[in-house]
């Protein structure tokens, strides 16, 4: 007996993987610093807990409609178009389970099989899976000889006949880039003159650090909203990871699409995390992603102190997310106490059994000299994993 062939697209996570590996082992009583993390290491915004507490109380616990309550879907569409400053219809919004099954809906409603999906890498891991899942395939451009920054011309290059789509995430997960505006406009441009949708995740679009900005690309070009599918989620800014609340923005035919296709899957989303969401939209003072905007800024500075003092170590531009992502390329060819360091792999191993610390290996993000390393974990612990990792560095001859 046989599985589907479309499960062969489908790995575990590395992320996750890592993530759980760590944290088996801080349960075994090994000191384990886990840089895997993607979530923020404090807890929820009081607004928003709050009101997840009121919506239990008063017992909001039956089906909603598929795509989320109309109030929530009207808040989160005047919330997006005092962002955008381009209107958005509450049916131009779809709540979902998480920004990554915003996603899926996302891929899944506009790719045909042999479709061709531009994504730029490092990626996120799930983007090219859920590509494969559509039947669709991911065409990647490089951003590492940009400074890991996105460019048009390189998108541009990548455009063929068979291009249906193109994913942008900005501020980059694994990066930390928040990518030019001159270019998104381009971009923009580019789409438009070829027809082509723009799946654009900004995620992370409220912890950018200090001296960034950033800007979606309806934002920036109005008339890319018609081909543009926005997604957000609640799980960063208000620190909810696992409350899986998240949404879409985009054409009425597009999130009609999405609603067929959730009313066969999930159904609607968690109705507390939706009551929540609509509070947290209609209450926050701003104060919670401040406070956190503030910690991750005095972590970086910190973070990129140690960094500066890695040998052969080079990093993208941490200017949003909470990640460095580190180029050890030049640690390739050497040596540790005569094991030879010839991958990324090899690096990513030593780092956890020498030092005990958790990172997750560039190859899960299509970049295979780098390693990820999130600072959205304690501030000793950041100070001491770099240090940790750093010793091990300067011993690599």
């Amino acid at each position: 007996m046989e599985l589907a062939d479309r499960t062969k697209h489908i790995t575990a996570s590395s992320t996750s993987r890592m993530r759980e590996l760590a944290n088996d082992l801080k349960k075994s009583g090994i000191d384990v610093i886990n840089f895997a993390a993607g979530e923020l290491d404090g807890d929820a915004d009081d607004v928003i807990k709050a009101a997840a507490k009121q919506a239990i109380d008063a017992g909001c616990n039956k089906y909603t409609p598929t795509l989320g309550r109309k109030e929530l879907r009207e808040a989160i569409a005047k919330h997006v178009s005092q962002r955008c400053g381009t209107p958005y219809r509450f049916d131009e919004i779809a709540v979902t389970a998480g920004a990554k099954q915003a996603l899926y809906n996302s891929v899944m409603v506009l790719c045909n099989p042999g479709d061709e999906v531009i994504i730029p890498k490092p990626y996120w891991v799930t983007f090219p899976a859920q590509v494969r899942l559509a039947g669709a395939l991911p065409v990647f451009v490089d951003t590492k000889l940009s400074g890991y920054r996105l460019l048009a011309a390189d998108i541009e290059n990548a455009v063929t006949p068979s291009t249906k789509a193109i994913i942008v995430n900005s501020p980059n997960n694994p990066t930390g880039v928040i990518y030019e505006p001159e270019e998104m406009v381009r971009i923009a441009n580019l789409a438009l003159q070829r027809k082509i949708w723009i799946v654009f995740d900004e995620c992370y679009s409220e912890l950018v650090r200090p001296g960034a900005t950033h800007r979606n690309i309806v934002q920036l070009v109005e008339a890319a909203k018609a081909q543009t599918i926005l997604i957000n989620s609640f799980s960063k800014s208000h620190g909810v990871t696992g409350w899986r609340i998240g949404y879409a923005c985009g054409p009425r035919e597009v999130i009609g699409a999405m609603e067929n296709l959730q009313g066969h899957t999930t159904s609607n989303p968690c109705s507390i995390s939706q009551f929540a969401a609509e509070a947290a939209l209609r209450n926050d003072d701003g104060k919670f992603i401040h406070r956190v905007n503030a910690v991750l800024a005095e972590r970086l500075r910190m973070a990129m102190n140690i960094v500066a003092t890695m040998r052969d170590v080079r990093c993208a531009p941490a200017e949003g997310a909470f990640y460095l992502f580190l180029n050890v390329e030049g640690k390739f060819g050497k040596s540790y106490r005569g094991r030879a360091i010839d991958n990324i792999q090899t690096i990513c191993e030593l780092i956890l059994s020498e030092t005990n610390v958790a990172v997750v290996s560039g190859d899960s993000f299509g970049d295979s000299t780098g390693l990820r390393v999130s600072y959205a974990i304690e501030t000793a612990h950041v100070e001491e994993g770099l240090q940790r990792i750093k010793r091990l560095f300067d011993c690599m001859v």
